[in-house]
Parts: structure tokens; sequence; C-alpha cells
């Protein structure tokens, strides 16, 4: 069975399409010159100028990564929430006394499952060969601007059913039932407390991007005067680019991630 494959495809003919768009850019801005009739001075600080600006370009393309990066490590919680949810239905219904045997080790048999699930998208959740619910991210730094210290710092702990505090949990028992309740609140609130620093962390780069985006205008708006390349139009017309490309990869990625959730599903 084909699951998101058209727009799998279609992501990809787009990065294809986008990358060649770059590198057409990238040789109208590596051709920019300064006038025959300009002073060396001019020349000095063009060159300043493009190497600020290429330094911007970097800073927001590597910033965009880690916003996929936790994209990706944001929909992967989403799931372990969800199967904590689940847990916590199982772990009340296990409480009741009125259950039978037979009911009981049902409740057991999905509550296992659900654990084996939550271990698999610690394991397998990844971008860019980086498994990121499984304790690789640690302090990863992100180059927020051209200039030294001008860096953000993100680390995401692995989250399997160990580290939750759930290996050793069943609802075999009521008793066992009642102590998994309180392993699972407590599990519930360190996935949401992950959950609200991937999104602050998230804002902050966000933030960070937009004012790159705006001293990066500014810059090119500067050295366009001094070159015979319509540099500003070229810069923010590879800036478009890039952004373009980002969204592709990251629709790519949620396609691979709705795949997988359909996969369990239907499984």
């Amino acid at each position: 069975m084909r699951i998101n494959e058209v727009s799998g495809m279609w992501a990809i003919r787009q990065l294809q399409l986008l990358s060649g768009q770059q590198s057409g850019l990238i040789g109208q801005l590596s051709r920019a010159t300064i006038l025959f009739n300009q002073d060396v001075s001019s020349s000095a600080i063009a060159e300043r100028l493009k190497a600020q600006i290429s330094g911007y370009q970097r800073a927001m393309y590597e910033s965009h990564n880690a916003i996929g990066m936790l994209s990706t490590a944001e929909a992967g919680l989403g799931s372990i929430h969800s199967a904590l949810n689940r847990l916590r239905e199982l772990a009340v219904q296990a409480s009741n006394s009125t259950l039978s045997d037979s009911e009981r080790s049902a409740l057991q048999e999905e509550y296992s499952q659900l654990l084996q699930q939550i271990n698999a998208t610690s394991q397998n959740v990844s971008y860019n060969n980086i498994r990121v619910l499984a304790g690789e991210v640690t302090n990863f730094n992100v180059q927020t601007g051209p200039n030294e210290g001008q860096r953000m710092t993100i680390t995401i702990p692995a989250v399997d059913s160990e580290r939750l505090g759930l290996s050793n949990t069943n609802i075999t028992n009521i008793e066992n039932a009642q102590r998994a309740l309180e392993a699972i609140d407590l599990a519930t609130e360190s996935v949401s407390r992950m959950r609200s620093y991937i999104g602050a962390t998230t804002n902050r780069l966000l933030s960070a991007i937009n004012e790159m985006s705006g001293t990066m205008i500014n810059l090119t708006s500067s050295l366009s005067r001094l070159t015979d390349t319509d540099f500003a139009r070229s810069t923010m017309e590879f800036f478009r680019t890039q952004l373009l490309q980002q969204s592709s990869l990251i629709n790519l990625i949620h396609s691979n991630v709705s795949r997988q959730i359909v996969l369990r599903l239907l499984w």
C-alpha cells in the first residue's frame, strides 16, 4: 500500500528544483563586483558587507534546520503523549476489582505493547540521521548570527519507558495499577515540560531569524549601491528559495512521520 507517496514525491521534486535555483543565485552573488570608478575604501567596505551577509545566510539556514529538528521531536513527543494517555486509561480500568482474569490479561497485553511503542518512537524518530528522542541532542549548538557568541544551545533528553519511569510498571493487579497511575502521571508531566521547552526554543529561533532577516535586508541594500549586481534582489531571492526549500523538507519529514503513524495504526 502506498501512503502519502504523492506528497512525498512532490516534496522531493520541489527540493531538487529549489536546489537548482539556489545554485544559479549563488553564481550571481559570487560574480558581484565593485564598479571600476569606485575607490579602494568602497571595495573594502563591500567585501566586509558580503562577509556579514554570508554569515547571516548561513546562520538563518542553520536556524531553520534546528527548527526542523525541533518539529520532528515535537511530532514524536506528541505520539508518546498519546500513548501515555492510553496507558493511563488502561491503568484506571485495571483498578476496577470487577475485572475477570482474562480481561485483566488483555489490558496488560495492550499496556506492554504501548510501552514498546514508546521505546520504538524514542529510537526511530530522527532528523538528518540524529535520533532526536534518544539522547543524541545534547548541547546542540545553533549559530543564530554571524558573530562570535551569537548561538543557542539545545538539549532534548532521551524519552523511553525506562527514563520515564515506566519500564517496571504493570497493571496485573489493583495495587500495581495504582502504582502505575502515579508513574504515568509523572511521565506525562515530564513529556509536557519537554514539549513546552521545544515550543519556547522554536519561538526563540523564529525571533532570531526575523531579526537576522531585517538586518540582512539593510546590509544587502547598502551593498547593492556599491556593486554592479542587484545584490539586494539576488540575495533576498536566495533567501526566499532557502525558506521554500526548508518548508519542502519539513513537508517531506511530516509525510514520512504520517506514513509511520498510519502503518502503525494498520498494524
